[in-house]
């Protein structure tokens, strides 16, 4: 009885002896947002020419920071830190083409290019700046290809967000 009662302790405390596999649980940060504990986003400005390209940015990276966790979202006035930005260039490109008809095009890739910048709130000091972007893909399939283009332009701007919040959160 003593021994299958050590086994099974010793089975309920061999997860605890296992190290860790990189994966984390919020307040990962980097050193550049060090003391940054919540963060608000201004809505990204917009120079292209599809008008709902600003608010899609800003709801995903609104979402990545809440998927994320290592940042509360929070009002401009109460936020340690401020998230603005601008989508300055969407670009449509054929990436497949009929393999019967060099003209017509089978595949288009959108891709999102977005500029961001964190400042504190405190005093304004600008903590990160950079450029990210990400890639949709849509076909032309004889069917509704606006809705198409939407759809990868939402997630274009999805894995920009996540390249965003990727910067701010690791090293």
């Amino acid at each position: 009885m003593k021994r299958i009662l050590s086994l099974l302790v010793g089975l309920c405390l061999l997860p605890l002896s296992v190290p860790s596999c990189g994966y984390h649980l919020g307040s990962v940060v980097s050193p550049k947002m060090d003391g940054v504990k919540s963060i608000a986003i201004e809505m990204f400005d917009n120079t292209t020419e599809y008008p709902i390209a600003g608010a899609l940015v800003t709801t995903s990276v609104g979402n990545a920071i809440q998927t994320d966790g290592a940042f509360k979202l929070l009002s401009p006035t109460t936020a340690d830190a401020t998230i603005t930005g601008s989508v300055s260039h969407v670009n449509i490109s054929r990436s497949m083409v009929d393999w019967r008809d060099s003209n017509l095009s089978r595949e288009f890739r959108v891709t999102v290019n977005v500029t961001y910048c964190v400042t504190r709130t405190s005093d304004g000091t600008v903590l990160a700046k950079g450029v990210a972007s990400g890639s949709g893909t849509y076909y032309n399939s004889g069917g509704n290809t606006l809705a198409g283009r939407e759809a990868a332009l939402s997630y274009g701007t999805r894995l920009a967000a996540d390249a965003i919040v990727e910067a701010l959160t690791r090293s």
